[in-house]
Order: structure tokens, then C-alpha cells, then sequence
């Protein structure tokens, strides 16, 4: 083994310079050392910075996780890169949040995981939230009360003041409750007041949708009042000629009165009749069918009957004159028929 004054000197110069350049660069970026401090970077963008530094903390849930490491503005955006502990499970849909710390401002990164996954790219202005502090909200009180009218507000509140002074104490008492109670009320209906505010807007979609329908509802609806007052006249007249009709039919009515209630009278006493024989009837019309049926079967010519007469019983004479053409019968039942009469000269 060399002693040390027998090494090269020159190499052990430029040995020594590397290794305390290495611990120089490695102290000063000792946060960022592998296998010393594993951590991932991440963004997100913000609409401002709302306050949030460098160096502020990044926590979940309320426990620190990592630092801000820079704030850029990138267009119209402010992009927060942070760094956060090796391992942490950041979902895809993962939210930031700048909170306060302290009422003066000091904020600090909140950091909301969610979804599945894991978080790829920065955290959009979206799914990000700045914080309303002591001297932001003192800074827009400021600048709103620039562009008030001064003389105009202090004239508002002496006549505010006067107003009051000329109302009673328990008028003003009774005022403020019941602005107390319709906040109250507003307050416990929120959820209500805003379905109705998602159901209004449901609406206005559905009605913007079918406004075309809409529109031709509207347009037929203007061509059946045109059709109907087309119409008009022939509805005038139908209603002219029922009124007429009616008239007619009163005075029919209140002319005829006494016939008319004398006939529906007698109708009404031929319903009565025929009510009371109704049973008669129904007993005689099966003895006339019987009747009917055995009195055919008797004659054997259906509906008719057959009668015979014994020319005996006839005189010849009397055969013989009533089958004369013209011969007709005689008034005198002995005489029998009589001959036609004699043509006179006349005919000849």
C-alpha cells in the first residue's frame, strides 16, 4: 500500500474537487434524492392564485402530504405545481382547494382523492377552489365602495335613519323577526327551491326542444279559427232555423193544447184497455192456433175448406137459368134466376 505522499497528487486533487461538488449539489437538492425523499409531482390550475406561495402545505384530509413547489402563470390560469409523498392514492377525478390557514390569508393546498385510477395530467379549473380571506374580501370591499356614489349613499342612509327613528321600536322588532323567519324558511326549503330551480330549467330544455311542434301547434290552432269563422255564417243559420223551429213547435203546442191532451188521454185509456185484456190475449191466440191447426188437418185443404152440395136438393130449372150467360139472381126465391133481358130495337 502507497503512502500518501507517494500518490499522484494531481488525481487526488480532482477526486477530492468531485466528490465535494457531489456533496455540494447533493445538499442542495437533497428534497429531491431518490430512495431519500420519494414523492410525485402534480399541478392544478387555478382561475387565480388566491394567495398560495411556495413552500405552502399540500395536506388530505387535514394531514400534511407534501409542499408547493411553483406558481406559473399559464394564459389566463395560474398552474400550482405541488409534490406530494411516494404511494399516495390520487384517483383520477382527485379535487384541490386552497383553504385558509389563518383569517390574515395563509393558505395551504387541500387535496380531495376520488374516482378510480390514478390522477394523470394537472387538475383542471373545474374540479379547483380559492377561498374568500380577511384581505381579499377587505380588497373587493374596497373596490366596490369606489364605485359607489358617496353623497348619494350617505343621503340613502340618513333617510334609512330617519325612517327608522319614526318607527317604533317593536315595529322594527317585529320587521327584523320576520326577515329572520323568511330566511329561516328559505333555509329549510333549499333543497325544495332548488328542484324547483333544476325542474324550471327541465322545463325551458323541454320547451326549447319542442318549439318547433310548438310553433305548428300554434299554426293549425290559427287555421281552425279561420275555418270556423268561415263557418260562422252556416252556424248563424242552423241556430236561426232551430230557433224557428222551436218558436213553431211552442205554438203548435199552445194552440193545440186541449186535442192534443184529449188525444194522449184516449191513448192512454187504449193502453189501459189493452193492459187489462192482455192476458185474454195471451189465452185466446194458442186455442186459435190449435183451432187452426185441427181444422186443416179436418179439411185437408190448408186454410180452406171444401163444402159440397148435392144437386138433388136443386131444382134442374134452376141449374139450368143460372148458368145462362147474363141470367141473374131473382128477388123471388121461387123463381130462382132470372134471363137476361131481351136487346131492344133500338140496339138492333
Amino acid at each position: 500500500m502507497k503512502r500518501f505522499r507517494e500518490r499522484n497528487r494531481a488525481l487526488l486533487g480532482l477526486s477530492t474537487v468531485v466528490v465535494v461538488l457531489a456533496l455540494i449539489a447533493g445538499s442542495l437538492e437533497f428534497s429531491k434524492l431518490p430512495l431519500i425523499h420519494n414523492t410525485d409531482a402534480y399541478s392544478a390550475d387555478f382561475a387565480s392564485a388566491g394567495g398560495l406561495v411556495t413552500t405552502d402545505l399540500v395536506t388530505v384530509r387535514g394531514v400534511k402530504v407534501g409542499a408547493i413547489t411553483g406558481l406559473k402563470l399559464d394564459g389566463d390560469q395560474v398552474k400550482v405545481s405541488f409534490e406530494v409523498q411516494g404511494g399516495l392514492a390520487l384517483g383520477s377525478t382527485t379535487s384541490a382547494a386552497a383553504q385558509v390557514l389563518s383569517p390574515i390569508g395563509t393558505e395551504y393546498l387541500e387535496l380531495t382523492p376520488s374516482g378510480s385510477g390514478n390522477l394523470k395530467g394537472p387538475i383542471p379549473v373545474s374540479r379547483t377552489t380559492l377561498p374568500y380571506t380577511l384581505v381579499a374580501d377587505l380588497s373587493d370591499l374596497g373596490s366596490e365602495i369606489q364605485q359607489y356614489n358617496i353623497p348619494e349613499l350617505e343621503h340613502a342612509l340618513e333617510t334609512g335613519s330617519s325612517d327608522l327613528a319614526a318607527t317604533s321600536a317593536s315595529e322594527t322588532t317585529a320587521a327584523f323577526n320576520g326577515l329572520a323567519r323568511v330566511s329561516q324558511i328559505l333555509g329549510s326549503q333549499s333543497t325544495a327551491l332548488a328542484a324547483i330551480v333544476s325542474q324550471g330549467a327541465g322545463l325551458t330544455s323541454v320547451l326549447s326542444q319542442r318549439s318547433g311542434q310548438l310553433f305548428n301547434l300554434v299554426g293549425q290552432a290559427d287555421i281552425v279559427l279561420q275555418v270556423l269563422q268561415q263557418r260562422q255564417a252556416a252556424i248563424k243559420a242552423l241556430l236561426a232555423a232551430t230557433s224557428s223551429l222551436s218558436q213553431e213547435l211552442t205554438s203548435i203546442l199552445s194552440t193545440n193544447r186541449g186535442q192534443l191532451t184529449s188525444l194522449l188521454d184516449n191513448l192512454q185509456t187504449v193502453s189501459a184497455v189493452l193492459a187489462q185484456d192482455s192476458n185474454d190475449f195471451g189465452q185466446a191466440i194458442p186455442v186459435l192456433a190449435a183451432f187452426s191447426k185441427y181444422a186443416a188437418n179436418s179439411t185437408g185443404s190448408g186454410a180452406f175448406a171444401d163444402v159440397s152440395v148435392p144437386t138433388l136438393l136443386v131444382p134442374d130449372n134452376v141449374i139450368e137459368e143460372c148458368s145462362a150467360s147474363g141470367a141473374f139472381p131473382s128477388s123471388n126465391p121461387q123463381v130462382g134466376c132470372r134471363p137476361p133481358p131481351a136487346p131492344s130495337d133500338g140496339a138492333k
